[in-house]
């Protein structure tokens, strides 16, 4: 078998039997470098084939329906990874990425506020960050929810800004409080376009992450340009909670 011959079976089976683990990669606080946040990202290891690369089975998620089942798992991990970190005094807040298709459903929503009444994390400690937003069909509804789950004190990101999947008139009109800048727009070096975009977020009202920050030239571009947070190799890779705590740990030190 390979990585192509993957069908919806495989990967139900893989949600159902703990082969999926969130791995988290950190964010600074560039004008403290204070580690203030995770995006908590998902990752699958096949028993025969091994690590599966994200974009090909969170594709086949979308494609079969199983998306709100992926969904679930990384929002529940999510909400418990936050919680038990907050009650061992690590004062970090948690990202989960979400599909547009979860979002055009109730179901998100409802398990939303499942996961954090179960877990116990404080909506303020969980950001939920919308992902190709532009692929949402209903964007009025859509804006509406989101903006319940905001009055909560769940911060609603939007990724992917300068991929060409997200605007910040999108970002805006949904009353997003984050906009994160996409890999690809920082890998470009075109600071002056970083610059003009974290100036609109910033008359929004929202904060700004620049992803992606791979050299330290990058990472001080960022800066210069206003962004408020980074992440990116530079800084860390994705990591096992574990891991990442062990990490802080050291970095902090």
């Amino acid at each position: 078998m390979t990585t192509a011959e993957l069908d919806a079976q495989d990967l139900a089976h893989a949600i159902e039997t703990d082969q999926l683990r969130i791995h988290v990669q950190p964010q600074i606080d560039l004008s403290t470098e204070r580690v203030v946040a995770v995006e908590g990202l998902s990752r699958w290891t096949h028993p025969a084939l091994g690590p599966i690369p994200p974009a090909e089975f969170v594709a086949l998620a979308e494609s079969t329906g199983l998306i709100h089942d992926l969904g679930l798992f990384a929002l529940r991990e999510c909400c418990r990874i936050g919680r038990e970190w907050r009650e061992r005094g690590f004062d970090l807040a948690v990202a989960v990425n979400v599909s547009p298709l979860q979002l055009q459903t109730d179901r998100f929503f409802d398990e939303l506020e499942r996961q954090l009444g179960d877990s116990g994390l404080a909506p303020a400690d969980l950001i939920v960050e919308v992902t190709e937003a532009e692929r949402i069909a209903d964007y009025g509804t859509v804006a509406g929810r989101l903006d319940i789950i905001q009055q909560w004190g769940v911060t609603v990101s939007i990724d992917d800004f300068g991929s060409g999947h997200s605007s910040i008139e999108r970002a805006v009109a949904v009353r997003a409080r984050e906009l994160k800048i996409d890999r690809a727009l920082v890998a470009s070096g075109d600071w002056a376009q970083v610059a003009d975009a974290v100036s609109l977020a910033h008359d929004g009202g929202m904060r700004v992450v620049a992803e992606g920050i791979e050299t330290a030239e990058q990472l001080q571009r960022v800066r210069e340009a206003g962004c408020d947070r980074g992440q990116g190799y530079f800084i860390a890779r994705p990591s096992s909670p574990d891991e990442f705590i062990a990490w802080l740990q050291s970095f902090v030190g």
